[in-house]
């Protein structure tokens, strides 16, 4: 039996030397060898040389009883010990909670090391009164007491988020990427003919992982309860969704087609959310939620700078008489705007609106004219909406600065 190399092993396994268990290798096994005869250790088995070498020549004990509550290097060694293992309860136990987010094959929910979890476990080994004779030992406490907190359900991942586990809400973001990619990867052909596809990937992953945080971490507005896996996959396929067509409309050089907004919520055998409801951007069962960010986007968080999301925010709200801006937006030139839907929206040139009203055709003097003063009509009612609509962001700005104020 080799001595050397089973102690060099064990170093290998159990990070011996990194740990201060030891603090030379060669110092160790000569301490052994010196403290057995040759001819007994010739009749040891591998066990019977580690449990001499932890009890008599490391007292590995005493070790563990002295350092486990301020040993860091002792505590993140065990931190990657009990993510190998839960990696390997992976392999051996599908987990409901992973199936019904339909996660990635790379990645795990159900079996992701918590940071809130492990500080829990690891107080629990600094308070043990058992006796830890060798880091298998060790390694053996652990692993029962990540048996009994995994997998995770849907319950405990939701707690454990909810207390910023940043563990937890590691894999979250890296899940609410894949997701968010495959719902704007439903809209492709939308989304790429633009040129702005990567974009509003990006954006989309950002924006889902802020409104999840905000909700569940922060708890503003209506905080959403999950029954199963399943609920939170769906919740953020609408918010990714809904995302997906508020950046459409700021990077978009066209109108996206608004008619698919109309198709209603459908869902497939297994409670999945199919392709139709991609179009939906929120669920108007949860509307008081949606519509307030709805509203945030839509009125409070236009760029003003930017002159085409300005544009098309004046274009949704001409389209909307219902909308809470329509109103002081065109007060005192409601006969204007028939020229600029027309010009905008339903893309029509100055001479075919301009045919509509008038008898004479394009060779007539004037013909020519009005075809002129609509081109200027259009230019001066399109810079007056605009100028109007950033005028009413900034000033609904204030008025929610000053209730916030007012607040505290």
């Amino acid at each position: 039996m080799n001595v050397s190399e089973i102690i060099q092993k064990e170093d290998e396994r159990h990070q011996l030397i990194r740990l201060g268990v030891i603090d030379r290798l060669q110092d160790a096994i000569d301490i052994l060898e010196a403290g057995c005869p040759f001819s007994e250790l010739n009749d040891w088995t591998k066990n019977d040389i580690l449990r001499f070498f932890y009890n008599n020549v490391i007292k590995y004990a005493s070790f563990i009883a002295c350092e486990k509550a301020t040993n860091l290097k002792l505590k993140r060694t065990m931190f990657r010990k009990s993510s190998d293992l839960l990696q390997a309860f992976r392999k051996n136990e599908a987990a409901l909670l992973d199936k019904e987010l339909k996660i990635n094959s790379k990645l795990t929910v159900a079996f992701h090391i918590s940071d809130v979890i492990y500080e829990s476990i690891y107080s629990s080994f600094c308070l043990s009164s058992q006796r830890f004779e060798n880091p298998d030992e060790t390694c053996s406490f652990f692993l029962g007491e990540l048996k009994q907190r995994y997998p995770l359900y849907i319950h405990d991942f939701v707690e454990l988020i909810e207390q910023d586990d940043s563990s937890l809400w590691e894999v979250t973001c890296r899940y609410l990427q894949q997701l968010s990619y495959y719902v704007v990867s439903q809209y492709s052909g939308t989304y790429s003919d633009i040129g702005y596809h990567d974009i509003i990937c990006d954006e989309t992953w950002s924006k889902a992982y802020d409104v999840l945080r905000k909700r569940i971490v922060e708890k503003e507005g209506n905080v959403p309860s999950f029954q199963t896996g399943k609920d939170f996959r769906n919740y953020m396929i609408k918010t990714c969704r809904y995302l997906a067509e508020n950046l459409h409309k700021k990077y978009a050089k066209k109108e996206s087609v608004l008619d698919d907004l109309l198709t209603d919520i459908q869902y497939d055998e297994e409670g999945e959310i199919t392709g139709q409801e991609y179009s939906l951007p929120f669920d108007p069962e949860a509307s008081v939620e949606f519509e307030r960010f709805e509203n945030e986007v839509k009125e409070l968080e236009i760029d003003t700078e930017n002159t085409y999301e300005v544009a098309y925010a004046v274009s949704i709200i001409l389209l909307n008489k219902e909308h809470t801006l329509h109103q002081p937006l065109v007060q005192g030139i409601e006969d204007k705007i028939e020229l600029l839907i027309n010009k905008a929206v339903n893309n029509m040139s100055y001479q075919e609106i301009v045919a509509v009203s008038c008898e004479n055709r394009t060779d007539d003097d004037a013909f020519r004219r009005a075809v002129a003063k609509a081109r200027k009509d259009y230019e001066r009612i399109r810079k007056t909406l605009a100028g109007r609509l950033i005028e009413l962001i900034e000033k609904r700005k204030k008025c929610h600065i000053r209730q916030h104020k007012q607040m505290y």
